[in-house]
């Protein structure tokens, strides 16, 4: 009898903050040795014993230096990548001005108009918060 092993991925819950000013989002480019690497992203990341909310906020300082005064959730979305599965929880968060980000793990930034955002390339993931943000006039 042959032995059958499973090997399940596993899912990582990540937030991520959409920081809009006017009519652009701020988006980063990736710059780490992983398989997502070179793809713009929102700021954000991995959930550690915080609420999404939490997450957010605090990946948000963590990486570019912004302190986060109001949230508000967007939407969840789940993903399955070859290599783990991404339970992303979005938020958006208005900025009263556009400011240069203190970048810490991404190499490039840019403020871009959130109907042009499609035409960036991102992780899957961000692909249905692309489309939430176009579609419902943010």
């Amino acid at each position: 009898m042959n032995e059958i092993t499973s090997k399940t991925k596993q899912t990582i819950k990540v937030s991520c903050c959409i920081i809009i000013y006017e009519n652009k989002a701020l988006i980063l480019r990736r710059d780490h040795n992983g398989p997502r690497n070179g793809l713009w992203e929102f700021p954000g990341g991995k959930e550690e014993n915080e609420t999404a909310v939490e997450c957010a906020i605090r990946e948000v300082y963590e990486e570019i230096e912004y302190k986060i005064d109001k949230i508000k959730f967007i939407a969840e979305v789940f993903k399955e990548y070859k290599d783990i599965n991404i339970k992303l929880s979005a938020y958006v968060s208005y900025s009263g001005r556009i400011f240069r980000p203190k970048l810490k793990v991404h190499d490039k930034y840019k403020w871009e108009l959130i109907s042009q955002l499609d035409k960036s390339i991102f992780p899957k993931a961000n692909q249905d918060i692309i489309d939430i943000l176009i579609n419902n006039g943010y």
